[in-house]
């Protein structure tokens, strides 16, 4: 039985120790890794949004390799790719504004003209079942403008610091968040124009510190979580395109108002898992109640169906196959993710649901002998999970 010299035994008992000082201090602790959890966020957010911007961007490189054998249009190729990108998303944005907002304006303003009938059916509808009494009464409260006014006076005059004070609060905020934006955008623009000079830094002084080994470790645990992510991404993307499709294909087959637009609002707002299906049925159903009720509540009808429609069957097979995650993964992962933290947490479930799946399948295979360390690391993920260990064993 060998027993631990000096060295093992301190640090042994430094650990110990640091643990000790975790759990008494723990409340001061959490404290300062919010704040500099909150120190961070433009620098996160920055990061996010040159991950994202990077994907259009890789596409328009590729597109444009041949600029890279021209030593004058070599240093152009990222800008125009950069550029292009950018150029894409604003002239999307713009096209979607232009056709969205003026039809939403149009319906809210014919629901405005159309709310007081609808108030008076409603009323009807009550005192058919002789609750005409309490609509009045209700109605008369509501239509008590003068108490109304002098209440909101009253409010106004004794507590005006208070108004102020929310107010400048409010907008010291938006400034701040603004200002935050703006520095997490120049910072994702130098992210994408020095992206290799930045990956091989880290890369670098990984290896310098903690050996050649935990590099290749991280250059593949990262490439296994860029895979993930990336084609998720592209694949939500798809999906929401097709649902757009869909929505309005079947609008116009049930001659439902506002095809184009409300199709149009469906699909984009879907890239946002769980809320971006509601927030779509919202909108759709307000501006068809602008012109019929009934209509209306056949679209929020049509519109379950084709949601149920898309989250068994079109979601779990297109993003499945284009992670390498089993559909039943799939729908777990969207369970839990929305269980621990709601639309974040739904977001990035599924890739990273993906990534854990791979890495524990290829540390299977590995430790099973079934296919080489160089191998595994230099496979992708959809070769790897689609070969048989047989195949992977006359590797």
């Amino acid at each position: 039985m060998r027993y631990p010299n000096r060295d093992e035994l301190v640090r042994m008992g430094l650990a110990v120790f640091a643990v000790y000082l975790g759990i008494y201090y723990w409340s001061s602790i959490s404290k300062g890794l919010m704040l500099l959890l909150a120190a961070l966020v433009p620098v996160l957010v920055g990061g996010a949004i040159a991950y994202i911007a990077n994907i259009p961007m890789r596409f328009f490189e590729e597109k444009l390799s041949w600029m890279a054998d021209k030593p004058h249009l070599a240093k152009l190729r990222r800008p125009v790719s950069l550029l292009a990108a950018i150029g894409i998303v604003v002239v999307l944005s713009g096209v979607l504004l232009r056709f969205i907002v003026p039809e939403l304006m149009q319906s809210m303003r014919m629901m405005s003209h159309k709310v007081p009938v609808f108030a008076e059916a409603i009323r009807e509808l009550f005192r058919e079942f002789d609750l005409e009494a309490m609509v009045d009464e209700q109605l008369d409260q509501l239509g008590d403008w003068e108490n109304i006014q002098v209440q909101i006076s009253n409010y106004l005059v004794s507590g005006a610091g208070g108004v102020m004070g929310s107010v400048l609060s409010g907008v010291s905020s938006v400034l701040s968040q603004a200002f935050e934006l703006f520095l997490s955008l120049i910072l994702a623009l130098y992210i994408l124009m020095s992206k290799e000079r930045l990956g091989g830094q880290v890369t670098t002084l990984i290896e310098t510190y903690l050996g050649p080994q935990v590099r290749e470790r991280f250059v593949y645990v990262t490439g296994v979580l860029d895979h993930s992510f990336h084609n998720f991404i592209v694949g939500r993307c798809f999906v929401s395109f097709l649902l757009g499709v869909m929505c309005f294909g079947g609008m116009l087959l049930f001659r439902f108002p506002y095809s184009m637009t409300i199709s149009t609002v469906v699909g984009v707002t879907y890239v946002v898992p769980v809320v971006g299906g509601y927030v779509g049925a919202i909108i759709g159903a307000l501006l068809i109640f602008s012109i019929s009720p009934i209509k209306a509540l056949g679209f929020i009808v049509f519109l379950l169906v084709l949601e149920q429609f898309e989250a068994n069957v079109i979601f779990p097979k297109v993003i499945g196959s284009t992670i390498g995650l089993p559909a039943i993964w799939v729908l777990a992962a969207v369970a839990v993710g929305g269980g621990l933290g709601g639309v974040p947490f739904v977001l990035l479930s599924v890739p990273v649901a993906a990534s854990i799946y791979q890495l524990i399948g290829d540390d299977m295979r590995q430790r099973n002998g079934w296919v080489p360390v160089a191998d595994v690391t230099e496979a992708t993920p959809t070769e790897i999970s689609e070969a048989e260990p047989e195949q992977l064993d006359e590797q």
